[in-house]
């Protein structure tokens, strides 16, 4: 049985002043599959994946996410539907904690409006969990763990908006 299309582009071009950086690319992305865009520096990857999560708008082509078509005008209108992209420069915040870089501007409020704590510690236990790192206290400031961990905390952010489609930006450097 073949998976569910949820992401499809078609004929997706980009210019910038001087240079067209990517030339009537297609692609199509279904539910369980893991695509790697790889080629040498200037080929245009970045550009793609900031096409795909809604930092830029292409030149030309069509974007279809789950069936419909759609104009990504920023990357909260990608995290909307369900795209999150974790860009090669993290984009965690030393000083808080594990926690609240995971729901950072979403952080759960109980009565009153005050912040519910164990509803933020057990979110951020589940989050850790599901990219294995089993053990970790969410009150942990991000700056005390180590890169590789900032980075699966990332992945954990960008789960928690419950994203469908996941675009990590050069995640080996």
């Amino acid at each position: 049985m073949s998976q569910k299309e949820i992401y499809k582009i078609s004929g997706i071009t980009k210019e910038f002043p001087g240079v067209k950086a990517l030339d009537n690319v297609d692609l199509e992305i279904r539910e369980g599959e893991i695509h790697a865009i790889v080629g040498e520096n200037g080929a245009g990857k970045s550009t793609l994946m900031n096409i795909l999560s809604g930092v830029y708008a292409p030149t030309e082509g069509s974007i279809e996410f789950d069936g419909q078509q759609v104009k990504l005008r920023n990357p909260l209108d990608a995290q909307r539907i369900g795209i999150a992209m974790i860009h090669q420069e993290l984009s965690l915040s030393g000083a808080l904690s594990i926690a609240e870089n995971i729901f950072q501007a979403r952080l759960p409020r109980g009565k009153m409006g005050l912040l519910d704590k164990n509803k933020l510690i057990q979110d951020s236990l589940q989050y850790l969990h599901e990219v294995g790192l089993d053990g970790m206290d969410p009150n942990t400031k991000v700056r005390d763990i180590n890169v590789s961990q900032q980075q699966q905390v990332e992945i954990a952010k960008a789960l928690s908006v419950n994203s469908k489609v996941l675009i990590l930006d050069e995640p080996t450097s």
